[in-house]
Formats: C-alpha cells, structure tokens, sequence
C-alpha cells in the first residue's frame, strides 16, 4: 500500500501527460491536413465573366439646345398727324392680336378734310386759269394769221408765258391735293402686319403731335429663336457648312408644355461667335407661333430645340461603363484569355459610347469587371 505523497504525486502527473498526448495529437492531425488545405489554395481559380455581342447600326447624332422665342419684327408705331384721337380699335389693348390694314388708331380728321377741300378748289381754280390763258394764246395765233402778218410771233404776243405759268400752278395745286389727301390718311394709323400690342401708350381723348409714340408692336408672322451651339455640335449637327440655302428644320418644346410641339427652320448661322462664352448661334424662325398649335408659342418663351445631326453609318453602341478612359475595352478572346481592344470613339452621350473602328460583330465584349487580372490570363464564360 503506497503512501499519501506518493498518491498525491501520481495524481498530478496523470493530468499533464493527457494534456501531453491531446497536444501531440492535434499537431499530428494539423501536419496531415495542411498540404490538403495548401494544396486547393494553391489550385488557381479561372474568373467566369459576362460577355455581350455588339452589332452594327446606323445612328443619327441628336443635337439639343435651347433658347428664347423673340419676334423676328418689333417696331414703335408713333403718330403721322397732329390732333385729338377720337376712336381705338377694340384690339387695341395690350396683348391684343391683329391683323394687317386693321385701324388701330383714328385721328380727328376735320381739319385735314377741309385742307383737301381747299387743295380741290385751288386745283379747280388753276385749272380754269390755265383753260382761260390757253383760250388767249389760241386766239393770239388765229389773229397772226389772219391779218397775215409775217415773221415769226414773239411768244408775248401768243400768251405763251401765262400758259406755262398757268400750267405750273396747276401741277403745284395738283401737288398740293395729292399731299392733303396723304395727311389725311395718316389720321388713320393701319397695322402694317398681323401682329399683337406689346405696350399700349396712348387712349381716346388724348392729344397726339406728330411722332407721338403710339404703341409697341411685334409681328405674329415669324418669331426668331437664337440657339447656342458648342464647336462640337455646330460640326456635329452639320451647320458648320450651312450657306443658307438647305432646309434644316427643328422641333421646339417648352418646358411648361413638354407635349405640345413646334415646328422651325434654320435661317442663318451668325458670323460671330459670342464674346463670353465663345458659343456659335443659328438663328430660327418659327412661321406663325400663335397659330401653328392650338396653344400659341408667345414671346419671350423659353424653349428647348431638338434637331437631327450627322449619320453615323455602321458604328457600335457600347455602354460608357464598359470603356475605359483610353477609349479601349475588354474583349473574350477565341483563346478564352482576356484581352484588350484599342477603339475609336465617333460620339458619345451619357449612356453610350458609338465606336466607329477597333471592334466588330464577333467580338466578346466583356461586361463583368475584373481586378488583378492581366492580359492573357484565362476566363471562362459565364453560365
């Protein structure tokens, strides 16, 4: 029978050889798996990537701008005669339509009406004066002949002189009724053109002299919008060769009214870009805005301005995304190894790259992005 030291000492040494022979396990399991574990680590992995196939199109380049709708024709009317206005035409107030020879404005015309009077009288009197010096240089003639004097007649003697005199005087109070007929039409003040009041200045009652401004007018026949266009669209667009005598038209939307169109024509390109921010203008013109929609296309309107540029024949839409910023893109090469493409970029909007060279219809594009991955290195494709 052993003693209690004895018994206390194996007591302790049996809990530290299980620890022992645990430890020396697991390291004997650990040394068995690794090479298994380092093994699949070291199993390269091929990157599965999506691809897409691009084909061919023919793309017409949008171009879009904006502007303000002005009145290609704005003047001042302002008064020809001097006098009281005695009648207003009912559009004669602001925003007003009308329509070319409408009376706007009246002027009284009492005076001007009895100056054309005595212009007529003073007509029939010259008249009657040249009739009667006429009579006597006739007569004068008849006399020379018939007491057969000889020699030729001084024209005193055959009231030559009081004729042409006579004769001027008519053709000065011919004149002088032709010019109080005129003025007497100007106590009429007629719209030139189909237009609308801008500014009304002046109402029955109220005296007028002669260049009293009257209103402000524009005409209704044509509006002009001036359209901003970078280098880039003015080339894209190609109006960096308009001469003027190609029809180029355009769409025209508000922005109040996105639903309601309009329809306008190029009509020039200006000869000088703007000083500030070196933008071209084309100039539009928009023929009847007030009555080309149900809804008019008034001034000061600002648009949008769509039209139809360049086409861009058999070129590839590619997504901007899959595009690097040295214009190339990753391509499934036939070997299933990456690749790169070098491409040519002929436009490209928000979305869309549209490559007129470098790839074709076989080409892979892929779509999936790839990191650590270099030019060669194997892909399989996507399931």
């Amino acid at each position: 029978m052993g003693t209690p030291k004895a018994t206390t000492k194996s007591n302790k040494i049996i809990p530290v050889m299980v620890v022992l022979f645990v430890t020396a396990l697991l390291v004997f399991i650990m040394m068995k798996i690794q090479p298994k574990e380092q093994k699949k680590a070291d199993a390269k992995i091929i990157p599965a990537v999506e691809v897409i196939q691009v084909s061919p199109i023919d793309f017409v380049i949008p171009i879009k701008s904006d502007g303000l709708v002005i009145p290609k024709t704005k003047i001042n009317i302002s008064a020809e005669a001097s006098g009281r206005i005695v009648f207003v035409s009912d559009n004669f107030i602001n925003g007003s339509q009308f329509n070319k020879g409408d009376a706007l404005i009246k002027i009284d015309p009492v005076d001007y009406q009895l100056a054309v009077t005595r212009a007529q009288a003073n007509v029939a009197a010259q008249q009657a004066n040249l009739d009667l010096q006429q009579a006597k240089s006739d007569l004068a003639k008849s006399d020379w002949k018939k007491y057969g004097k000889k020699g030729k007649p001084n024209p005193l003697n055959l009231n030559l002189p009081q004729v042409a005199s006579a004769k001027a005087a008519l053709s000065g109070a011919r004149a002088d009724l032709k010019l109080a007929k005129r003025n007497l039409e100007k106590t009429t003040v007629v719209a030139p053109f189909s237009g609308v009041i801008l500014a009304k200045m002046v109402d029955v009652g109220q005296f007028v002299n002669l260049s009293t401004p009257l209103a402000s007018i524009a005409s209704t026949e044509i509006a002009e919008i001036r359209m901003s266009l970078s280098d880039e669209q003015l080339h894209n667009s190609g109006l960096d060769k308009f001469d003027g005598t190609q029809k180029v038209s355009v769409k025209i939307t508000s922005q109040e009214m996105p639903e309601v169109q309009w329809q306008g024509t190029i009509a020039s390109i200006e000869a000088q870009r703007d000083a500030k921010t070196l933008f071209n203008y084309a100039v539009i013109e928009v023929s009847h805005p007030f009555t080309q929609q149900a809804i008019p296309l008034r001034f000061n309107t600002y648009v949008s301005i769509n039209l139809k540029g360049k086409t861009l024949f058999k070129v590839y839409p590619v997504e901007r995304g899959y595009v690097t910023l040295d214009n190339q893109v990753k391509v499934f090469s036939p070997q299933s190894t990456l690749a790169y493409k070098k491409i040519k970029v002929a436009y490209a909007d928000a979305d869309f790259n549209y490559i007129s060279s470098g790839i074709n219809a076989k080409d892979k594009v892929i779509t999936t992005g790839l990191s650590h991955i270099k030019v060669g290195d194997k892909l399989v494709l996507a399931k």
